[in-house]
């Protein structure tokens, strides 16, 4: 199996209505392609942990690249896995943006950290990708 995370911006601002939309169909995708994984939102630019079988997320995430509402995708790591960190989520979403999170189906961000083992490494990812980081290296 297949763990695939990258970061991306986003070629214009996406509205809370844009967000639910792109939430919903990826929900609906990626339980169809038996794919897991999290979305991390701020501003702009995202961050996602894509995870299912290799040939499936590949294809994905090509399909991601093309799309035109990202620039800049980077990916971060791609690794085998044996068991997945997100089974249980079609598609987590947390968006540090400050919207409402009773609107577009949010995770609690102390639920990440309890899913990567090490909360200490995941809370330095989503800080540095909330202060930027993730931007400076997709530039």
């Amino acid at each position: 199996m297949l763990q695939l995370i990258y970061a991306s911006t986003a070629t214009s601002p996406f509205s809370a209505e844009q967000l639910r939309t792109l939430l919903t169909r990826a929900r609906a995708n990626n339980t169809a392609l038996e794919v897991s994984g999290m979305l991390l939102h701020v501003d702009g630019s995202f961050l996602q942990v894509l995870e299912g079988a290799d040939d499936v997320v590949r294809s994905l995430y090509t399909k991601i690249s093309s799309d035109p509402r990202h620039a800049r995708v980077l990916k971060l790591l791609a690794r085998d896995v044996e068991t997945r960190n997100f089974a249980d989520w079609s598609m987590g979403f947390f968006d540090a943006s400050g919207r409402s999170s009773s609107t577009l189906g949010y995770r609690a961000t102390s639920g990440f950290a309890d899913l990567l083992g090490d909360p200490t490494t995941l809370l330095r990812i989503v800080a540095g990708f909330h202060e930027g980081r993730w931007r400076s290296l997709a530039a």
